[in-house]
């Protein structure tokens, strides 16, 4: 669906109440989808057998207990997953709910939807709810609560790194929101199983085993009903295993957690790639979460297996224990700086990196972590648009840093900056480099556990004057550290 279509379909909206929030509207929307599992409610002439627009205290309320009733009988989801969605289904609940106002609006507005909007839905790849959620009504009242939502062009390079394969591959979207890394982890590997069907890569018994697997390729979480509701949604939409979508605090979870029904009995299921982005406030625990997620992913059965986090940085200095056990699970293989206007449209400014983790084994001091700068993305913000590629040149950058990233021989582009007595006091900073941490340091040493780009700055620069000194027999001795505490409160001022 184009953007212009989602764009009339709000109004049309808002022609039915122009006080609802954002949260009612997309509530609203799920709930048509959810009675669109019924096939009678396809058929413009059986509808108001199902629906009574004319004499019913509430239509609204009758599109939910259709709802309700199509969840109960034709979606396999947890009790618990389908209290929460049950509850968020009150946001837009009662007689005096104000899309009632008009009930011949109303029924058109319902006609319209299942006539124009739901077919090309079911059969597109757009990121539809997404799209109503982010790209309309920013300023809208509730207009996001809390909630904040990657922009697709920075989860879909998130996707790209994880290299998910349809053959094997079982991806966790555990602080899923809306389930958009969901979504595009699924379509990513079915696009790629297609691909390798056309090619004759694979026969066609191969393809249809693996589209079957496929249906049970993604697990979801998330703490909020709304959001859970909106992921169910898109499940129903992709025809995704409902089962596998829950509603629990994630530290909750457990390996046995993620089970199917098949033929009455319980098969477990080992997710293989793990795709986040947890909430950045200090309360909700993020480093904490990123640990979660990789205790629940590691299996020292299974090779391959890797998480990809969006978060600010600082994050892992300012909770150096956490970071020292993720460690112990995981190699810190490459770190992706973002621009700092990525989360704008949700009111957020933090500047966040990509960070990809290898699970195959424990961090070592041996170990060389990438840094790459991908602040140019293509994208840039503006007010009343939000991101946009305005030079049509995303693609391009992205295929140049995942190229990169591929080569694993390629030289970071450091500058020729060579620390001499001339310029001692110059601080080179650096857009790709590789640097080492220690991790048996981590939890004591607060240098060492900072990863942002300006301590790894500072520490560069200080080995470079150490060799310096070192390098002239200096009989100086730096015993009270006076001198290197003076050098990083002068560098990290001008840094």
């Amino acid at each position: 669906m184009e953007l212009k279509e989602i764009k009339k379909l709000n109004q049309d909206i808002y022609g039915l109440d122009t006080e609802i929030t954002r949260n009612g509207k997309l509530i609203f929307i799920a709930t048509l989808i959810f009675c669109s599992l019924e096939n009678d409610f396809w058929d413009i002439k059986k509808l108001s057998s199902l629906i009574n627009f004319n004499t019913s205290k509430s239509p609204v309320d009758d599109l939910i207990n259709l709802a309700k009733t199509n969840i109960e009988n034709k979606i396999k989801i947890s009790s618990k997953t389908k209290d929460a969605i049950y509850d968020s289904l009150k946001i837009i609940e009662g007689v005096t709910f104000k899309l009632n106002n008009d009930r011949i609006k109303l029924q058109q507005f319902v006609v319209s939807f299942i006539s124009s909007y739901l077919p090309s839905l079911k059969d597109s790849d757009n990121l539809f709810l997404e799209t109503l959620f982010m790209e309309v009504d920013k300023k809208a009242k509730g207009s996001n609560e809390g909630i904040t939502l990657t922009p697709d062009f920075a989860s879909q390079l998130m996707i790209d790194l994880a290299e998910l394969d349809y053959r094997h591959d079982i991806v966790t979207d555990l602080a899923s929101g809306t389930g958009l890394f969901s979504l595009l982890s699924y379509s990513t590997m079915v696009k790629n199983l297609y691909e390798d069907k056309k090619l004759n890569k694979i026969s066609n018994r191969q393809f249809e085993d693996f589209e079957n697997r496929l249906f049970n390729s993604i697990i979801a979480n998330d703490v909020d009903p709304k959001m859970v509701t909106l992921c169910l949604a898109n499940f129903v939409m992709k025809k995704l295993n409902s089962e596998f979508i829950h509603n629990e605090n994630i530290f909750s979870l457990q390996k046995t957690s993620f089970q199917k029904k098949n033929l009455g009995k319980t098969e477990f299921i080992s997710p293989t790639k793990a795709i986040l982005n947890p909430p950045y406030e200090d309360n909700y625990k993020p480093v904490e979460i990123i640990l979660k997620n990789i205790e629940l992913l590691k299996t020292n059965n299974l090779k391959d297996q890797r998480l990809i986090v969006i978060i600010p940085p600082q994050k892992f200095g300012q909770n150096k224990e956490t970071f020292r056990k993720i460690l112990d699970y995981s190699t810190l293989k490459i770190i992706i700086k973002m621009q700092d206007d990525l989360f704008t449209d949700s009111g957020q400014t933090p500047s966040t990196c990509i960070f990809v983790f290898d699970l195959d084994k424990e961090h070592t001091i041996k170990d060389n972590i990438r840094y790459f700068d991908f602040t140019d993305s293509g994208y840039i913000y503006l007010k009343d648009s939000g991101m946009v590629d305005k030079n049509k040149s995303h693609q391009e950058l992205k295929k140049e840093l995942l190229n990169k990233i591929k080569n694993q021989n390629h030289k970071q582009n450091e500058s020729t900056f060579n620390r001499n007595w001339g310029n001692f006091f110059e601080v080179a900073k650096k857009n790709e480099f590789i640097f080492t941490i220690d991790p048996t340091l981590i939890a004591t040493s607060k240098e060492e556990a900072d990863i942002t780009i300006e301590n790894i700055t500072i520490k560069r620069a200080l080995n470079e004057k150490k060799k310096l000194i070192e390098s002239v027999n200096n009989e100086y001795i730096d015993e009270d550290k006076s001198l290197e505490k003076y050098m990083i409160d002068i560098l990290s001022e001008e840094v």
